[in-house]
C-alpha cells in the first residue's frame, strides 16, 4: 500500500470506528439511543413491531456498513449511503446539534472517501 492511500484508509477507518460505535452503543444502551429515530420513521414501522427493534435493526445496519468500509468493498455506494445516513441523522435532529455537530465533518469525510474511491478506480 502506497502512501496516497492513507488518505482512504484514514478516511475508512475513522467511519467504520463511528458506525461501530454508534451500533454497540445502541445494542448495550438502546434507552440512549431511541430518541434520535425520526418520529416519521417510526410512524411507517407496523404498529406491533418494537421501536427497540427498529433500533437494532438500524443497528446491524450500521455494522454492514462498517464492515464494507473496513473491508474496502463497494467504496463508492457505501461512502454515498453512510452520507445520506448521516444527513438524515443531521437533517432530523437539528435540534440536538450541540451533539449532532461531529456528524456534519463525517458527514463530508463519507463524501470525501466516496470522491477518492471513485478516483482511485
Amino acid at each position: 500500500m502506497g502512501l496516497r492511500n492513507f488518505p482512504q484508509l484514514f478516511l475508512r477507518l475513522g467511519l467504520a470506528f463511528t458506525l461501530l460505535y454508534a451500533a454497540w452503543s445502541a445494542f448495550q444502551n438502546p434507552l440512549n439511543w431511541i430518541g434520535f429515530l425520526p418520529s416519521g420513521l417510526i410512524s411507517l414501522v407496523p404498529s406491533q413491531v418494537k421501536t427497540q427493534d427498529v433500533l437494532m435493526a438500524f443497528s446491524v445496519f450500521q455494522v454492514g456498513l462498517a464492515l464494507l468500509l473496513l473491508l474496502g468493498k463497494y467504496l463508492v455506494p457505501t461512502s454515498l449511503v453512510v452520507s445520506v445516513l448521516l444527513l438524515s441523522i443531521i437533517w432530523f435532529n437539528l435540534g440536538a446539534m450541540d451533539i449532532l455537530f461531529r456528524d456534519i465533518g463525517l458527514f463530508f469525510a463519507a463524501l470525501a472517501l466516496a470522491l477518492l474511491a471513485r478516483k482511485a478506480k
